[in-house]
């Protein structure tokens, strides 16, 4: 078996652990403090940290083998876990506990999600990054998917402590199959004494983000995405299905499904065909991957006299097609950043990269909230991603322009 596979395997194990607590644990802390605006200052509190350290951490996992990094963390979440369901079976669920315990999940999952991406890196040839990238979104999905349907069975038959004890044991076999992964990789496998301070290494995180233009503008697209379309599942999706068309929430998880299953089918392509250079067409892919979301702005404009549920079809399939799109335009970008950014600082740089999202996301999706109880949701998302395809137009004129003339002078030379 080679050594990536096993870092599947067990990133498949803490991706379905991982997928169940936050499904899981926000119904428990509702029952326990019987106060939504409680629930949500728990959540609010216990993410913190873990956002506000993630530029530290980053720093931190340089120093250290990432497969080191990798078993202990996702050990640590075993342990965690353990600690925890004990406590719970012995009827201990002071608020203080749930705190620490969410807190120090947050902190380690980040951990684990930032090193086991370096870790990928080394383990992977250059030439084979998007497939197995593409490989890794298909697993990612798969593993995940019947992860909020076991943690709330769990949950509603063996209690909260049970739902606990089973991450503890996904967690443990995570750390098994990490354990066999070999200690050699790209990067030599000894440890590295570095002798800049944390300030030092993170400005040459940044300086290496403001002058590699390319990076930077990779960098920034991903920001303005994550402004105008992350709120999609928390604002849009549920503003169109649910407020507008009054459709049932008890269908609408099919949302997600058929979102899902484009991811799934994206990943099988991009798989099967590792030949195709997607990094060359991500400009177009880009405002593609916009286009489509905009299309089911107007869909819900237009279709209002309709059936509810011809628009709701007709939704599905967008979806279906947004996933299929999303992976195309992701894994080229991940694999540019594993493929250029060099080893030594891709943890602080993966980690700068996610501290930045978990800051813009929100922001994103405040402003949305406010537009779409302003003008309707389906309306907001057209104008959010005119305002993508605007972006990346300007982020890709040069190409843009180059492909057009290029075009224009084929189409000259056949009128000849």
């Amino acid at each position: 078996m080679s050594k990536i596979k096993y870092l599947f395997i067990s990133r498949c194990l803490s991706e379905f652990a991982g997928a169940i607590l936050p499904v899981v644990f926000p119904l428990f802390i509702l029952k326990t403090t019987h106060s939504l605006s409680l629930s949500g200052l728990f959540f609010t509190i216990t993410m913190l940290p873990s956002v506000l350290l993630t530029p530290a951490m980053g720093v931190w996992i340089e120093k250290y083998e990432k497969k080191k990094v990798t078993f202990f963390s996702v050990l640590t979440l075993a342990i965690l876990c353990s600690i925890e369901s004990m406590l719970l079976k012995f009827g201990r669920y002071d608020f203080i506990y749930l705190v620490c315990f969410a807190i120090l999940v947050a902190i380690f999952s980040m951990m684990l999600d930032l090193s086991s991406k370096v870790l990928f890196t080394e383990l992977v040839d250059e030439s084979e990054l998007e497939k197995y990238n593409g490989i890794k979104s298909i697993l990612d999905n798969l593993s995940v998917f019947g992860a909020p349907m076991l943690g709330t069975l769990v949950y509603g038959v063996f209690g909260f402590s049970n739902v606990i004890l089973t991450l503890a044991i996904l967690y443990v076999l995570a750390a098994v199959v990490i354990a066999f992964i070999p200690l050699e990789s790209k990067n030599g496998g000894n440890d590295q004494i570095v002798e800049e301070s944390f300030v030092q290494k993170f400005r040459i995180g940044l300086h290496f983000i403001r002058t590699e233009k390319a990076i930077l503008k990779y960098f920034l697209l991903i920001m303005a995405l994550n402004f105008f379309v992350a709120s999609s599942e928390e604002v849009t999706n549920p503003g169109i299905a649910i407020q507008k068309y009054h459709l049932p929430t008890s269908i609408f998880g099919l949302v997600s499904i058929a979102f899902s299953i484009g991811v799934i089918l994206s990943g099988i392509f991009i798989a099967k065909n590792s030949k195709i250079e997607f990094r060359k067409h991500i400009s177009k892919l880009f405002v593609l991957n916009s286009l489509v979301m905009v299309l089911i702005g107007f869909s819900s404009v237009f279709l209002i006299s309709f059936n509810a549920f011809v628009f709701f079809g007709l939704m599905l399939f967008f979806e279906v097609l947004l996933g299929f799109i999303t992976i195309l335009v992701n894994v080229p970008m991940t694999s540019f950043f594993q493929s250029q950014v060099p080893l030594n600082i891709q943890s602080r740089f993966f980690a700068l990269l996610s501290f930045s999202a978990n800051l813009i996301v929100p922001l994103g999706i405040l402003y949305t909230g406010f537009l779409a109880s302003a003008i309707g949701a389906d309306v907001t998302y057209i104008i959010n991603n005119i305002l993508v395809i605007v972006i990346v137009c300007f982020a890709f004129w040069k190409e843009i322009g180059r492909g057009f003339r290029a075009f224009l002078l084929k189409k000259w030379k056949m009128s000849k």
